[in-house]
């Protein structure tokens, strides 16, 4: 999850000091600990959104997909850690043949539309970063939801089934 992020202006991760990440991880575990469960936490998530029609909860119960998140998330190491932690938590709760991908890539500002970093969950209750190298594949799982999201002829009707979901 290396990269660039704000801290005292902008700086390489590698560049952080001890005490730059300890402070992160202070503020990460204060956001994540307003969260009461993870429903909560991924409606949180959500409602980074800048407009409805940015962010998305849906399953589809004949493929077991579950997709949520925003397109306009963050840009920002502190949010960054409170969702993969979320991600990984609810891995947790993966059953043997459970499967998925968490992605934070740019569907929409400037020139530089890649994928940030990826973590593949399972089988079962694991979860890793991708490697450099799949990671630049990751985002291209969520294109078309991207898309259809970002149509210019008309947004599309939020999709928002999370209350719904058991």
């Amino acid at each position: 999850m290396g990269g660039q992020y704000y801290n005292s202006g902008v700086q390489h991760l590698s560049d952080f000091s001890d005490a730059d990440m300890v402070a992160s991880l202070v503020k990460a575990d204060a956001a994540l600990f307003h969260y009461r469960d993870y429903r909560s936490a991924v409606r949180g998530i959500m409602n980074s959104a800048e407009m409805p029609h940015l962010k998305r909860a849906s399953y589809v119960p004949d493929t077991r997909d579950f997709v949520a998140g925003s397109l306009t998330y963050a840009e920002n190491l502190i949010e960054y850690i409170v969702f993969y932690a979320i991600v990984r938590g609810a891995a947790d709760m993966f059953t043997a043949g459970d499967y998925g991908v968490a992605v934070i890539h740019n569907y929409i500002w400037g020139n530089d539309r890649t994928t940030h970093s990826a973590m593949r969950l399972g089988p079962g209750a694991r979860s890793e970063f991708m490697s450099p190298d799949e990671v630049s594949s990751a985002g291209g799982a969520f294109q078309g939801i991207a898309d259809e999201m970002l149509s210019e002829d008309h947004p599309p009707a939020p999709i928002d089934e999370l209350d719904s979901l058991r």
